[in-house]
């Protein structure tokens, strides 16, 4: 592979994608640099409360200096490209200055591009600027193509296998950190919230891990029960609660019209068994039965919980068979590089 110069710009840190995508680069021969924006913007008050109730598409202010830190480094930088991951604080006025010195400006989205409150008006009114758009969601491509892009890639998750993999864990921490059944993501008043409430009601053992929780009912089952833990969970922590439980179920954001997540591929690499909601696109990646599987109801849901915690030995098998699948070369952050380096060299 061609020794590429690629800039970095988004939020960084450990668990971030951009971290991944940075060693799939490196992996791959280039000179990889990160320009990490976390504490570079802080949105004050006023501006969250006007995006939040008022505004259907959210507006930032006071992003200059942001801004032209941005345009300082990838001019001090002179990279063959630059990627950038949801890149909703930076201006159309920016990624003019940036093209002007001949470098080739990517983005990388991780939500739906046009449900409104994920993206800016910023966002918006750049996408016809930028040389390629990849996004995670498949649906999102010829919506960005008829918004105006000129070109747009389907990018899905993928695995670092640093981060997620598995884990030995004791006795002690299987108590601790474990359930039979788990779930690791953020708070969200959709399915997610339904089916975990009905199955702690249905008397099932449960923990919950993520942010945003404290939204949550206090006079809930989840809540009474104290199955909710109030914190995040990512790489190594993840893979030991993964790897200390049993069935690991896999939820999808409504608003965000997801089809797959992180989740789809980082549950199986940590060697775990997966219960993950249906769609056509997470069938695809992984065999329903055989590498997870899929729910579609809460019925549904909680006969396939009864017959895996009964099952141990068909359920080892199935988180055995998704692991493997997993580990294969086009689910890793290599691959989704490598693609990202071809469509470069294409333009």
């Amino acid at each position: 592979m061609i020794n590429f110069k690629i800039l970095l710009v988004g939020d960084a840190s450990p668990q971030d994608r951009i971290i991944f995508y940075r060693n799939a680069f490196k992996g791959l021969g280039c000179e990889v640099e990160i320009l990490n924006t976390k504490g570079l913007y802080k949105i004050s008050f006023l501006n969250r409360v006007l995006n939040r109730f008022i505004l259907k598409t959210p507006v930032y202010f006071w992003t200059k200096n942001l801004n032209s830190i941005v345009v300082k480094k990838a001019i001090e930088n002179n990279p063959d490209f630059i990627l950038f991951f949801k890149p909703i604080y930076i201006s159309p006025t920016s990624i003019l200055k940036i093209k002007s010195r001949g470098i080739k400006i990517f983005s990388w989205y991780p939500d739906d591009i046009f449900y409104p409150k994920n993206s800016s008006n910023f966002f918006y009114k750049s996408i016809f600027l930028y040389d390629c758009h990849f996004s995670t969601k498949s649906f999102n491509v010829k919506e960005l193509v008829d918004f105006g892009a000129k070109r747009a890639v389907f990018l899905p998750h993928a695995v670092d296998l640093s981060c997620h993999h598995p884990v030995e864990v004791s006795t002690v921490e299987k108590e601790q950190l474990g359930a039979d059944i788990i779930f690791v993501g953020t708070y969200a008043e959709d399915k997610r919230t339904d089916y975990l409430e009905r199955l702690c009601q249905d008397g099932y053992d449960i923990k919950i891990y993520g942010n945003g929780w404290r939204k949550h009912p206090k006079n809930s089952c989840l809540f009474l029960k104290k199955f909710i833990k109030f914190k995040d969970a990512y790489c190594e922590d993840s893979s030991k609660i993964f790897n200390a439980s049993k069935i690991i179920l896999a939820f999808l954001r409504k608003h965000n019209r997801d089809a797959q997540t992180g989740r789809t591929y980082e549950i199986p690499a940590c060697g775990a068994f997966m219960l993950h909601e249906r769609t056509d696109e997470a069938k695809a990646i992984f065999k329903e039965g055989k590498e997870a599987d899929f729910f579609g109801s809460y019925e549904e849901l909680k006969k396939k919980v009864d017959f895996y915690l009964s099952h141990e030995e068909k359920r080892r098998e199935i988180a055995k068979n998704g692991y493997l699948k997993a580990l294969t070369p086009p689910f890793s952050y290599d691959n989704r590089a490598e693609i990202i380096i071809k469509t470069y060299l294409a333009l």
